[in-house]
């Protein structure tokens, strides 16, 4: 038996505290079995405040029954005191099977338990079995578009290509490339390979647009076909919807392409949202919106556990959702390491003085947003009497692609008062534009 102070059993994604072991209770147990195990605290108010009263022996062998009945796994059950009042903590460990309560599964979301929808399920019955792996006896090589099964040929043998490549058959290859097993076809066969791969899953195409602003659309594409294709098509798309112009460069006077944005972080983007989205989530799809001053790429799925935005930014070890996919990438030569496409992505952009690209979890997708390169071309009389801090600010805007008025405050460390006087005064001259109404999500980019 332990002294614990309730007020430090903050509720969490592994902490929860109840008055009694009542069916909200069981649905927790559910979710702390099927995210990453956790402890339910039994005989705490939601004010921190113990209920009165010993518990006996009988109480928690009670508890201990009615969490196998009810759940199907042996919870390790303790008893917990403070200040004389008795408590109880029920430890549950991750389950290697999927747990359910009255027929439904649950999770856990931060501090909150929550029912799973279809494609979650999906994704919890599988339990780490990647998508891409699984058969399926719809497909036959019959559905192997031979054109893109040539190029990936051609692309493969000048790169990471099978040492008996040359006396394969396409059969004996899939095979040997684990996506045919048995004569069955893999889902990586057909998505990368098939004919008509969105005759079996219609969620696979790839979207396009051209923006004027977050509700004005200016051009709108859909890609299909399958992803050895798609790849490139989308490419192409994306390029007549930029700005491209041309510089002069060394002395033999070569004319040199200039892009809105570096192409080879483009394709980093686009291989990082073909090779690492959850194909189990079917209700969206890839997409891509190309704005006056960004791109933005998302795909469906969240990080994978044990992946943070943070380490993104370093060098990290790949965990790969889709590793079949994946290795067909990187044996024709598009993925050169695994794990560093996001540090290729800032390299390229930097390379030519882009802003950093910027990484977040949005709509249980993932979202990589590139920013474009801003130049300051300033009139002179446009700089008489802009203070230290603005121009500082103008320089940061270059570099970075933009400022909000939390980050202006912190580098000039000012009010915020003072940051909107500032800031405003930059508007007036006619050097920055604000985009968005008033509020958190308001900041400014050079005019």
């Amino acid at each position: 038996m332990a002294e614990i102070d309730p007020e430090t059993l903050k509720e969490s994604e592994t902490v929860e505290r109840k008055e009694e072991l009542n069916s909200n209770a069981l649905k927790t147990i559910s979710a702390f079995a099927n995210t990453k195990g956790g402890s339910l605290y039994v005989g705490i108010k939601d004010d921190a405040t113990l209920l009165t009263g010993e518990i006996s022996d009988q109480a928690q062998q009670d508890v201990v029954n009615k969490v196998v009945n009810k759940l199907g796994i042996i919870p390790d059950v303790s008893l917990h005191t403070f200040e004389g009042q008795e408590f109880l903590e029920i430890r549950i460990k991750k389950s290697r099977r999927p747990i359910s309560y009255n027929g439904k599964y649950y999770q856990r979301s931060g501090n909150t338990t929550r029912e799973l929808d279809t494609e979650s399920l999906k994704t919890l019955f599988l339990n780490g079995v990647s998508w891409d792996t699984q058969l399926d006896d719809r497909f036959s090589v019959d559905d192997i578009n031979e054109q893109t099964w040539t190029r990936f040929d051609a692309d493969s043998r000048g790169q990471r290509g099978i040492p008996e490549w040359d006396s394969m058959e396409m059969a004996q290859l899939l095979q040997h490339l684990s996506l045919m097993v048995d004569g069955r076809l893999t889902n990586a066969a057909i998505m990368l390979f098939g004919k008509d791969p969105q005759k079996y899953f219609p969620h696979t195409t790839i979207r396009v647009g051209r923006f004027k602003d977050q509700s004005t659309i200016i051009s709108d594409n859909i890609i299909s076909g399958n992803l050895y294709d798609q790849l490139g098509k989308v490419e192409q798309v994306i390029k007549s919807l930029i700005n491209k112009r041309y510089e002069i460069t060394g002395e033999s006077l070569k004319r040199k392409e200039v892009w809105d944005y570096p192409l080879p972080a483009i394709r980093e983007a686009l291989l990082n949202a073909i090779v690492h989205r959850n194909y189990l989530i079917t209700s969206s799809e890839i997409e891509i919106k190309i704005f006056d001053d960004s791109i933005w790429f998302y795909n469906p799925g969240k990080l994978p556990e044990g992946l943070t935005i943070d380490q993104l930014k370093h060098s990290h070890s790949s965990i790969r959702r889709n590793r079949l996919i994946a290795d067909v990438f990187f044996r024709a030569g598009y993925i050169e390491q695994f794990g560093s496409g996001t540090l290729r992505m800032m390299e390229a952009l930097k390379s030519e003085s882009h802003p950093e690209p910027e990484f977040k979890e949005q709509a249980n997708g993932f979202v990589t947003q590139f920013f474009i390169k801003q130049t300051i071309a300033i009139q002179p009389e446009k700089v008489e009497g802009l203070n230290e801090r603005q121009k500082a600010a103008l320089v940061y805007i270059r570099e970075h692609g933009k400022i909000d008025t939390a980050t202006y405050q912190k580098m000039s460390d000012v009010s915020r008062v003072t940051a909107f006087r500032d800031l405003k005064k930059l508007i007036d001259k006619g050097l920055i534009k604000q985009i968005g109404k008033e509020g958190p999500g308001t900041y400014y980019i050079l005019d």
